[in-house]
């Protein structure tokens, strides 16, 4: 995986980064603890090293609007029970 593997969109002008293994993308947790401090909200990502649409839908429900977009931004994609981590991470 290159930096060039790296995809991005971007929420209220705070990048989101994630790679694609097959049809499962892989979001970078700690950008999103930026994302939820604009609703006030916490997560907690320490550790953690990629989230598939799932995951980290879980930790976004409570900020509904970002929550409601970030679910659009990865509809097309599927999710995993295994997180497959890049060797080294893009991030």
């Amino acid at each position: 995986m290159t930096a060039a593997s790296v995809k991005q969109v971007v929420y209220n002008d705070l990048p989101i980064r994630y790679y694609v293994v097959g049809n499962v993308a892989y979001v970078c947790p700690d950008d999103l603890v930026p994302i939820m401090a604009l609703d006030s909200k916490e997560i907690i990502t320490e550790g953690e090293q990629a989230w598939d649409k799932v995951e980290a839908g879980r930790r976004i429900f409570p900020f509904f609007d970002f929550f409601d977009w970030f679910s659009e931004q990865f509809d097309s994609y599927e999710y995993s029970d295994d997180v497959v981590l890049m060797d080294p991470m893009p991030w």
